[in-house]
């Protein structure tokens, strides 16, 4: 049976796009946004395999498959990647309560596997994978349950990165309350524990199991991308455009609402002091930072303050945001007072690529 491909790596980083793109391959299904992980845990689902706990997970698959499966009155979008017609989704209902009927206990990864291996012969695939950004943070719970799963680190450059973020709420009005997510130290740090976890894995484990993705590269050399992704993972790919694809933030020209949208100086010079020498060992250049204002250091307060009352709310209120960000802590403690090696001969990079965030 095939390894699992999972991606992995930073939101606003391009993984909603290369899933897609996935998904369009000939021979693998991808979910996502999956967040499995996230929710085995929030049912202490590690420790139990129980009836109920694997009524609780069937479900929650079955309700991320029907969520990434395009409506038929909606033309395209990116998030809407999944293969399935009605006549499938009712299958997967039919396959779902006849698992669940079986009183034979699973534990989480049985089930993921046996879910997603249906839904991989549903969608005439024989491989299967999905995307979490956050779950480099779980690649022990994932390898000691999937030997020989295969991780994409996807990564954008961090300047561009804390662009994305600072204005991920104004994608969608949905997204509104998490205006608040945004710091750039939170963010930049994110990335450089991210993009340190990568270095560290990769050395340990090696390129069979890694692969590093760059957004920027998704864009501006696709052909060559895929065809990494195929010797990495045996992926086969036909024909791919990402213009049809429909509407992606990650796919929008740069028009004058896009260039209106900025970082201020004093948050480039945070996200640069933080991230430039691990940036540098990726292959990204420095763009020439802006000239620093007053007016910057009150835009600093702000975001600080509303940070600093949505972090307090999802703390107080949220179980599994205390889990995540004990878990990020904890990665990010064990990094610091580590050295970055140099891994520039492992890394494949034909030059540096400027941190252009406009």
């Amino acid at each position: 049976m095939p390894s699992p491909l999972i991606l992995v790596g930073l939101p606003r980083s391009g993984s909603t796009l290369v899933s897609r793109i996935l998904n369009e391959s000939l021979n693998c299904f991808i979910i996502n946004d999956f967040y499995y992980l996230q929710y085995v845990e929030s049912v202490d689902g590690f420790a139990q395999s129980n009836p109920t706990i694997k009524g609780l997970l069937v479900d929650f698959i079955v309700t991320q498959v029907k969520n990434r499966t395009k409506p038929e009155d909606l033309d395209d979008e990116v998030w809407f990647g999944l293969p399935f017609s009605a006549a499938d989704l009712q299958e997967l209902d039919r396959f779902a309560e006849a698992y669940k009927a079986n009183d034979e206990s699973r534990t989480w990864a049985q089930v993921l596997e046996d879910i997603m291996q249906f839904l991989a012969e549903l969608s005439h695939k024989p491989m299967w994978g999905y995307n979490t950004p956050q779950d480099y943070l779980n690649f022990n719970i994932i390898s000691e349950a999937f030997a020989d799963a295969k991780f994409i680190f996807l990564l954008r450059s961090p300047l561009a990165t804390l662009l994305s973020y600072k204005y991920y709420w104004t994608v969608d009005p949905k997204f509104r309350d998490d205006r608040g997510r945004y710091h750039p130290v939170i963010q930049a740090l994110a990335w450089k524990t991210c993009a340190t976890t990568y270095f560290g894995l990769l050395q340990e484990h090696g390129h069979d199991r890694f692969m590093l993705v760059k957004f920027e590269e998704v864009l501006s050399n696709t052909k060559k991308v895929l065809a990494d992704i195929s010797r990495f993972s045996g992926i086969e790919f036909a024909q791919v455009d990402l213009t049809s694809f429909g509407h992606n933030s990650s796919l929008s020209d740069k028009g004058s609402a896009k260039n209106k949208k900025r970082i201020t100086a004093l948050e480039e010079r945070i996200g640069h002091f933080l991230t430039h020498k691990v940036a540098h060992e990726l292959g990204y250049g420095n763009s020439p930072l802006q000239p620093l204002a007053v007016a910057d250091v009150f835009n600093l307060l702000a975001t600080t303050g509303r940070n600093g009352a949505y972090y307090f709310r999802q703390i107080v209120f949220s179980r599994n945001v205390r889990k995540r960000v004990v878990k990020f802590v904890s990665q990010m403690l064990s990094q610091a007072g580590q050295k970055v090696e140099t891994y520039s001969s492992t890394i494949r990079n034909d030059a540096p690529i400027q941190s252009d965030v406009v």
